[in-house]
């Protein structure tokens, strides 16, 4: 008799158990359906948003304080009026200026980088060809002459997002970036910068 009480225990918990095991079965492919269904976080977006929006934590319109607490090192005052301002990295690399920081009226509206340090949004940087700038950003661009180097081009891109910043690539006239800024118009369209 224990033998078929156990006997008959065993297979209780053989069924329960199998029909626990259906049970996680059938709910299974309907979470995974649900999940499957939810679109993935846009990347993407979020990397275009920030560096459109400002430099690190400084976002465009905030103040010097905000600029320089984002760089988190020396910016050197490189002159200009109470109207335009620039700060430039301090010590700057043994060629050119690396990056500099345009402040007009009390406001933070561009930044500039001419070393291969930083990337641009989508990742070229100094260096990145024409062919690159026109694969990476299809019908975002628009190209114009350079106001100085005869047969060079910059590239003007809207961003994805909902933004007024706009990026400029300089190249030179074999189609290489040589400096890339991103800021708010006007500001973003001066070529000498404050000068």
């Amino acid at each position: 008799m224990a033998n078929r009480t156990l006997s008959i225990s065993a297979v209780v918990m053989t069924s329960i158990l199998a029909l626990s095991a259906c049970s996680d079965a059938d709910n299974t492919p309907a979470k995974t359906a649900s999940a499957a269904q939810s679109s993935p976080p846009k990347l993407q977006e979020k990397e275009d948003l920030s560096p459109f929006a400002g430099f690190a934590s400084a976002r465009f319109g905030s103040d010097e304080t905000a600029v320089r607490a984002a760089w988190k090192g020396s910016l050197r005052d490189g002159g200009g009026s109470d109207t335009c301002r620039q700060l430039f990295q301090d010590p700057r690399p043994a060629k050119g200026f690396g990056t500099s920081f345009m402040l007009e009226n009390g406001q933070f509206v561009r930044y500039d980088i001419d070393s291969r340090e930083r990337k641009a949004p989508r990742g070229l940087q100094v260096g990145s060809s024409s062919q690159q700038i026109r694969a990476t950003y299809p019908g975002r661009f628009e190209e114009q002459p350079n106001k100085y180097e005869p047969g060079a081009t910059d590239f003007i891109v809207t961003p994805y997002t909902d933004s007024d910043a706009r990026l400029v690539f300089e190249t030179d006239r074999d189609g290489v970036v040589t400096r890339w800024r991103i800021g708010l118009p006007p500001a973003v369209f001066y070529v000498e910068g404050c000068s």
